[in-house]
């Protein structure tokens, strides 16, 4: 059995992949940089993390969006394409055999246009995800169910960084390799503001929804 989660957004999606007893991860970045610029610095999470065996990161670049509303909307739709093409491009070669796949409900914090382009986005990876696996072995869950799985349903994303570190030996195989960088870099990657640093951020998120899809369907 195959268990991925995928943390979906418009600017890093991320997924957590369990497979034959072995955790690997993947992080898409939308950037205006170069990925070169983004590793430069060798103490931030593109550096450390670039040097990582089981973490894919993969980078697109950022579209110019024009004022036009009619030429706006083309651009959208051909870049929120461009995102879930590249991302699924990295997820297919985990896809053989049996497969569950689990993402998170939209979030409506989102308002007025985020919530519209995220919703038509989110549609695009879903029926990827439906047209190869099945819509019956697709989970969706209420974020906060993700975190009361963690914690507490209001928990933000530094203590969900956290948690996360101390359900590694739970999850078992190679999964505190990568609880163990995080955990090393946790005073550099959390910002004064409790902000997690990116894709680290997305990563803890995708590996959250990963394990709580196994723990639903262990219990079913």
């Amino acid at each position: 059995m195959t268990y991925i989660g995928i943390d979906f957004s418009l600017t890093s999606p991320a997924f957590c992949v369990f497979k034959g007893g072995k955790y690997s991860w993947g992080s898409l970045t939308r950037t205006d940089r170069t990925s070169e610029s983004l590793k430069k610095s060798k103490d931030k999470p593109y550096a450390v993390l670039d040097g990582d065996p089981d973490i894919d990161l993969f980078f697109l670049t950022k579209k110019e969006m024009p004022e036009e509303y009619s030429a706006r909307e083309r651009v959208k739709i051909d870049y929120f394409q461009d995102i879930v093409d590249v991302f699924w491009y990295h997820i297919e070669p985990f896809l053989d055999g049996e497969v569950k796949i689990a993402m998170e409900g939209l979030s409506f914090a989102s308002n007025g246009n985020a919530l519209i382009d995220i919703s038509m986005a989110t549609a695009l990876i879903r029926k990827k995800i439906v047209d190869k696996i099945g819509s019956q072995n697709f989970y969706v869950f209420p974020p906060t169910a993700i975190k009361k799985f963690a914690g507490k349903g209001n928990f933000k994303k530094d203590e969900m960084y956290h948690a996360l570190i101390q359900k590694a030996p739970e999850a078992g195989g190679n999964f505190t390799d990568f609880t163990d960088t995080i955990d090393k870099h946790s005073s550099s990657w959390i910002t004064k503001s409790k902000q997690v640093n990116k894709p680290v951020d997305d990563l803890v998120d995708a590996s959250w929804i990963c394990l709580f899809l196994q723990e639903t369907l262990k219990n079913e």
